[in-house]
């Protein structure tokens, strides 16, 4: 091989190497996104970050350990800081990432590569947050026990006949319920559990009692074990309101109102005194002092 041959190979190995240089110096002055994370209730999964994009785009893709590279054909090169991903993120257990890539906003070059920022692993089986349950309370006759008959909330996961599936039809034998309930009169609470939509509380014949419902999934991080706490609801009470509630809310609920009344009057009062306090100081400025 002669030497101009290897000059020319040479200098084709120093052009190349040149351009490629100045490419990867280029797509390293596109800004990158921060604080990329992932907001997640009820597997309505969104993933989220900063800063708002000016001069350049966004384009989302992600992939899990049984799951392939995927992009979302709604958030390529977008100008907005979220992408929706809850109906590509439908093996539940499968653990997630995602990268947010920088791009120019006339892309020439597909085969380009660009900086991108790479989020948190996210497994929605484990990480999406559970929404707060309702229920309904039930008496027996006897007036000697209660039943609470919960209700989980919908998922954003559609099942066979297209219909959203519940939470406790998502998570089925891993997933329990516990109620916190005390007397209406006082603060002490107490709890109870259950396996089945249905809690069993007995309770003393003629009082009320308040209940709050949780829902509980033991396999999870500590953090991430419980719902939304519920609504509070309270059962009726057959007792007259001074024996529930003691005599001393009912004197206050008495006096609240007439102590309202009297610093209105005395209120209305002083104002009236004051106006016309100011009237009689106005006339006498206008009345001419005699022998002058």
């Amino acid at each position: 091989m002669g030497v101009a041959t290897l000059l020319n190979i040479g200098c084709f190995v120093l052009c190349f190497l040149f351009t490629q240089n100045g490419k990867a110096s280029g797509n390293s002055q596109l800004p990158v996104a921060t604080k990329v994370w992932w907001t997640s209730i009820n597997f309505k999964t969104i993933l989220e970050w900063e800063p708002k994009p000016s001069g350049y785009a966004y384009t989302v893709e992600f992939f899990g350990k049984k799951t392939d590279v995927q992009k979302s054909p709604r958030c390529i090169k977008i100008q907005t800081t979220e992408c929706d991903l809850t109906s590509f993120l439908l093996n539940l257990t499968d653990s997630y990432t995602a990268h947010v890539i920088s791009e120019p906003i006339e892309t020439v070059d597909k085969t380009e590569e660009y900086p991108y920022t790479r989020s948190d692993k996210f497994t929605p089986y484990k990480d999406t947050k559970i929404g707060q349950p309702t229920f309904k309370i039930e008496e027996n006759e006897a007036k000697d026990n209660i039943k609470l008959l919960i209700e989980t909330p919908l998922s954003s996961i559609r099942g066979p006949n297209n219909t959203f599936l519940s939470i406790q039809e998502i998570f089925k034998k891993d997933l329990e319920y516990v109620t916190y309930y005390r007397k209406a009169a006082s603060t002490g609470k107490k709890e109870a559990k259950s396996k089945i939509n249905e809690i069993d509380v007995p309770v003393d014949r003629g009082e009320s009692y308040c209940f709050t419902v949780n829902i509980v999934i033991p396999s999870r991080t500590d953090e991430n074990q419980q719902s939304q706490e519920s609504a509070t609801h309270c059962s009726h009470s057959e007792k007259p309101f001074y024996e529930e509630y003691g005599i001393g809310v009912l004197i206050g609920l008495i006096l609240a109102p007439v102590l309202l009344l009297v610093a209105i009057v005395m209120g209305v009062c002083c104002c009236r005194r004051k106006k016309n306090a100011n009237k009689d100081a106005n006339s006498l400025d206008g009345v001419p002092l005699k022998g002058v």
